[in-house]
């Protein structure tokens, strides 16, 4: 292991002190509508299998980010399986970092490196350690905080970033994580991070982004993948979202919930090139 990864985009995406961004997710969770719960059972809640969640900068996705993890609050998991696009490393295959822990402004997140062991030793090195390309990457870096607030009790982290994005390593993938997940018998979950259409106006994005959300509602993980390579929908974590909805459908996980749609015009109020934000629950 080497060491403590220190954070990429603290006072960038988010604030470098733990004061203010306790108070900014706390702001954002309080906004969330109560009746954002009412949909869902107790049994629901407590058999929550992931998330999917924005990864702007929080003044831009942060509220709509709030609206998943308002679902966790108080919750206990002992393992956050945490998946992402990689914005500055090409690679095939999934990386996970050499790391001991990650150091956050709310305290040090422990890596379980056993688990990464396993799926390294389990995947012939389809899942293996590439620190380099955690080093700058914001996609994970802006989730821990909100699971810090929201989660009781510690809870380990296996941080894995999605290389090449294509249905073929998305079924290698979640074959993967589902012949080592369907043994698994600690409390988990899984936060998928993606934003959605990048840079079009608020009208054309809207429209794309609801084609992608009509996918996802339906669990269609080589559908989201094959309109995602033709570039009729957008989401920098395409394959992420897909692996989670593949994995859902192997595990029984198979209910989702789009819980809000924004997109960065609802904060900065110019929607001449605006980005897109999902936040959703699986269950």
């Amino acid at each position: 292991m080497e060491g403590i990864r220190k954070p990429a985009v603290a006072g960038l995406f988010y604030p470098e002190d733990s004061i203010n961004l306790k108070r900014m997710i706390n702001n954002f969770l309080s906004n969330v509508p109560p009746s954002t719960l009412r949909y869902f059972k107790k049994n629901d809640i407590d058999n929550f299998f992931g998330v999917i969640s924005p990864h702007a900068g929080y003044i831009y996705s942060g509220p709509a980010a709030a609206y998943a993890y308002s679902l966790l609050k108080q919750k206990s998991y002992d393992t956050i399986f945490l998946i992402g696009p990689s914005h500055f490393a090409n690679f095939e295959g999934f990386a996970l970092p050499f790391y001991e822990s990650f150091d956050m402004p709310l305290g040090k997140i422990d890596v379980d490196q056993e688990v990464q062991k396993e799926l390294v030793e389990k995947s012939g090195g389809f899942f293996d350690f590439i620190n380099s390309a955690h080093i700058r990457e914001h996609s994970l870096e802006v989730q821990l905080p909100f699971l810090q607030v929201v989660l009781d009790g510690k809870f380990k982290i296996v941080p894995m970033l999605m290389g090449e994005q294509n249905y073929k390593n998305v079924e290698a993938g979640a074959e993967i994580l589902y012949n080592f997940l369907k043994h698994y018998e600690k409390h988990y979950l899984i936060v998928i991070s993606s934003d959605l259409s990048h840079y079009h106006s608020g009208e054309e994005a809207k429209r794309m982004d609801e084609e992608l959300i009509q996918i996802v509602s339906k669990m269609e993980a080589q559908q989201l993948m094959e309109e995602a390579r033709k570039g009729r929908i957008e989401a920098c974590g395409a394959g992420p979202i897909s692996i989670i909805l593949k994995l859902g459908n192997m595990l029984n996980r198979n209910h989702i919930k789009p819980l809000v749609y924004m997109n960065s015009g609802d904060t900065s109020g110019d929607y001449s090139q605006v980005v897109g934000y999902l936040s959703a629950a699986i269950w």
